[in-house]
């Protein structure tokens, strides 16, 4: 059985950044990056990544600043320094640099990118696209949802006038608490999976579902315009290779527009090859649905096409 292996990896700047690795038997075909979502982090990608280690894949993972085993370095959960967003992005550049120098070289890199991560990702390949071979999005939407983003900017920064980018922030917790409308009130998280057993996992977790600091979140608002740029979206290099998988049902994506609206970007681009799935029925959490196995079924047999 493949092991996950934990370390904690010094930053640029010298923070500390939990991250984690999974290595095939053989002679790995290719790298896979998982860049996690909000008010998460990556060990919840473990069965997914055992998954892509044993069909040959050797997998990526990091806890944001601010999240997971990271947060203790920076100040707590949903807390981070100066420009967390831009810090990110960086240090998935470090890291996957770094992973890369212990792989075969000229391997394929793949980054896959959940929700918050997906435009995390898309940051990534406007910044350092000509590295990658592939780029998959899940739970993807083009800007924040439901989200206006000058008056978040203003609300924001007032907060943080007030009380530093450290003070509570109930931004998340109002965002989060939005897509649940149309589904049970039972935990307030149904609208990640259909399946019961893990919303309660992700409940039960201390480490998801918490609350960004007003820095945080106005990180989070600033790198969604940021990535929306048409000057920026400009950057992504037209033969990069993109793969949106989504549910239909997923509050996220407002009935599927924010996911047309980002195919039309990628259109517009003049990108050579975009593909994209909208599950039937399936909520936020695309590899934690009740349907898991021809998702992860599905993402190998792209990943096998482009590596």
């Amino acid at each position: 059985m493949v092991d996950q292996h934990r370390d904690l990896t010094e930053a640029v700047d010298g923070t500390r950044i939990a991250t984690y690795t999974w290595f095939p038997e053989e002679r790995p075909r290719a790298l896979v990056q998982i860049v996690h979502g909000a008010a998460e982090h990556a060990a919840r990608y473990d069965r997914f990544a055992r998954f892509l280690t044993d069909h040959g894949y050797a997998v990526l993972g990091s806890d944001h600043r601010g999240h997971g085993a990271t947060a203790e370095h920076t100040g707590g959960y949903g807390v981070v320094g100066v420009s967390g967003w831009r810090a990110v992005v960086e240090d998935l550049h470090t890291l996957s640099d770094r992973m890369r120098a212990r792989l075969p070289e000229g391997l394929p890199h793949v980054m896959l990118g959940h929700s918050m991560g997906s435009q995390l990702a898309r940051d990534y390949a406007q910044e350092y696209g000509a590295e990658l071979s592939g780029l998959i999005l899940s739970g993807t939407f083009r800007s924040l949802p439901g989200c206006e983003l000058d008056g978040a900017v203003a609300l924001l920064t007032e907060e943080i006038e007030k009380g530093g980018r450290s003070a509570d922030s109930d931004f998340v917790p109002r965002l989060f608490a939005s897509f649940n409308d149309a589904f049970p009130q039972r935990t307030g998280f149904e609208w990640l999976s259909r399946d019961e057993a893990e919303v309660d996992t992700y409940v039960a977790d201390e480490a998801c579902g918490f609350p960004f600091s007003a820095g945080l979140s106005l990180d989070w608002v600033e790198g969604s315009r940021k990535i929306n740029d048409p000057r920026q979206l400009d950057r992504v290099p037209r033969d990069l290779p993109v793969h949106i998988a989504v549910g239909d049902q997923d509050p996220c994506n407002q009935g599927m527009t924010l996911v047309y609206e980002l195919l039309e970007d990628f259109r517009y681009l003049g990108m050579r090859e975009v593909t994209w799935r909208a599950y039937a029925g399936a909520r936020h959490e695309i590899l934690n649905e009740t349907h898991r196995e021809q998702v992860s079924a599905d993402l190998l047999r792209w990943l096998d096409d482009h590596s």
